[in-house]
Formats: C-alpha cells, structure tokens, sequence
C-alpha cells in the first residue's frame, strides 16, 4: 500500500485537519479511559469517608453525627485519595497530548494535537496551557470550542493560545 509522505509544516500542505465530531468522539473516549484510570482512587476515598462516618445516626432528614462517633483518620485518608483521584484524572490525559499528541480513544480515531509550526507534539508546558485554556473556551457558551467550526485551521481557543492544530493522522 502506498503512503504518502508526512505534510510539510513550512507549506501545510497535505494537513488535514480535524473535524469536530471527531475531535468530540476523541475528548470524551479519552476523558472516559482517564476517569477508569482514577476510579479506584476515588472509589477508595468515598469507601473510607463512608467508613469514618458509619457510627452515625441516620434519620429522613440527614445524618447526625457527635465528635466521638466521627473515625478522623479514614475521613482525611479518604479525602486525601479523593483529591489524587482527581489530579489522576487530570494529569493522565496532559501526559497523554504532551507525549502521543492523543489519549488511547484519540490514537484509534486517529486525531493528534501537534504544534502548529513543527507538527510534533506540543510537550508539557503547552499540554498545560491547552487544557487550561480549554476551560476558557468552555466559561462562554462553549465559543472557544465552536470557533473551530468557522476557523481556517480548524482551532479552537485553546488550540490558538498555545499554537497547537489538531489533525487527522
């Protein structure tokens, strides 16, 4: 089978850039494989809260609860887990467009994230930014997200402030 060579970046020749559903399909598959990733974590941190406060009397109205019925250590083990579970889920899928340009899902739709001047991958730094960015884009309306549906390049907010185009490789 014949292939053909990679685009050039000077020229963007041969790029072909991502379409929306695509890039929509690959966000949430990947956002879906990094919450599986979390989830022990986070189901852990909710069993150990639910452990420190079993002692507690349960009514229709809620729960009460004194402080010699309050178990301390699983409460703050179980929040401490919590919140790594939410950094998992966070800081899988930065690792996974700073290195592989996609997340598992993304990879299989093939849509990668690439810097727009070297079409490699943006690297850490921008990885963070781009994700940062993209809860800008959402914060009005999702724009940041739709104006790649008008864009030359097809980039979104997030994908401008940081130089990245998303393409279909």
């Amino acid at each position: 089978m014949n292939q053909l060579p990679p685009p050039d970046p000077r020229t963007r020749i041969g790029w072909d850039y991502a379409g929306f559903w695509p890039r929509f399909f690959a966000r949430v598959g990947d956002s879906v494989v990094a919450m599986i990733y979390a989830s022990p974590v986070l189901v852990g941190g909710i069993f150990l809260v639910a452990l420190g406060v079993r002692n507690c009397d349960t009514t229709e109205n809620g729960i009460t609860c004194t402080g010699d019925q309050i178990r301390w250590t699983p409460i703050g083990l179980g929040i401490v887990a919590i919140v790594a579970g939410v950094v998992v889920a966070l800081v899988v899928p930065i690792r996974w467009i700073a290195k592989h340009g996609a997340g598992p899902v993304g990879r299989r739709l093939r849509v990668r994230v690439v810097c727009q001047r070297s079409m490699l991958p943006i690297g850490t730094g921008r990885a963070i930014g781009r994700t940062l960015g993209s809860a800008l884009s959402g914060w009005c309306f999702y724009l940041g997200y739709l104006w790649m549906l008008w864009d030359s390049e097809k980039q979104t907010w997030h994908d401008k402030m940081v130089s990245s185009v998303v393409i279909r490789a």
